[in-house]
């Protein structure tokens, strides 16, 4: 398991290079320039991240552009925009910058921000 997760980083390190501009769901207006945007990161990101594991199948690439813009859509509703500022800054830091990722972690973020450890 900790391999698939290594090996997952270093694709999204070395696609991170070639994406698109990253569109940020901090602040973000629902323009149809904007909305064009966000499916051209999409799509390029996508298809950077597969291309570098040698995957070309559209349905793959159709698949996860649909989860990463869904994912994108759910941040547009983060309720802690500061948590959601800070986990885009950390991880897009390090080239994992997809919006599943970052969905993900602002999720577990908003968790642990809420429990505290118990014996």
């Amino acid at each position: 398991m900790r391999n698939i997760f290594i090996i997952c980083l270093l694709v999204i390190v070395a696609s991170s290079a070639f994406a698109a501009d990253f569109v940020s769901p901090i602040g973000f207006e629902p323009t149809e320039s904007n909305k064009s945007a966000v499916i051209a990161y999409v799509q390029e990101s996508v298809r950077n991240e597969y291309a570098v594991l040698g995957i070309n199948s559209e349905s793959a690439l159709r698949m996860m552009e649909e989860e990463n813009l869904r994912a994108f859509k759910k941040l547009l509703t983060a309720e802690d925009k500061e948590v959601l500022s800070r986990v885009i800054k950390q991880y897009c830091g390090i080239g994992m910058c997809n919006y599943v990722t970052i969905n993900m972690m602002y999720e577990e973020e908003m968790k642990a921000k809420n429990t505290q450890l118990e014996w």
